[in-house]
């Protein structure tokens, strides 16, 4: 079996990007007990040429990712025409990330180890799931 036929869609899911699997998959149980898709990747790298093909309800990222960042990726996402909400994560919430992450158009900045709530509120509020 190709690769290509392994791999799930990510039109409409959420897509959680973090080089940390542990962190990956607090977000895939919690958002599954929503009913709500998850497909995870490692890197930018990995996840932005299904992107052009493939529209996300919402995309979760590490902003400190190896290879390109959460903030470049938002940014090329931007240049392409491809306008996904985003949320960032980050381990140490600085001022000045708050700031390029608002002025970037992140929807939420959540700092890691973050509280389970502030995902699912906001992954809420996206999706238009009740509360």
């Amino acid at each position: 079996m190709h690769r290509k036929e392994m791999e799930p869609s990510i039109q409409g899911a959420v897509c959680v990007i973090d080089r940390d699997h542990g962190i990956q998959n607090s977000i895939s149980v919690l958002l599954g007990t929503l009913g709500v898709a998850v497909v995870t990747f490692t890197t930018a790298e990995e996840f932005l040429p299904r992107a052009d093909y493939e529209r996300p309800a919402l995309i979760i990222t590490e902003l400190s990712l190896p290879g390109m960042s959460g903030f470049e990726l938002k940014n090329k996402l931007d240049q392409k025409g491809i306008k996904i909400p985003t949320v960032g994560l980050t381990g140490e919430a600085n001022p000045r990330d708050e700031r390029e992450a608002s002025h970037a158009g992140f929807l939420e900045l959540i700092e890691k180890p973050f509280v389970s709530r502030a995902v699912v509120e906001q992954v809420k509020t996206t999706l238009g799931i009740p509360r």
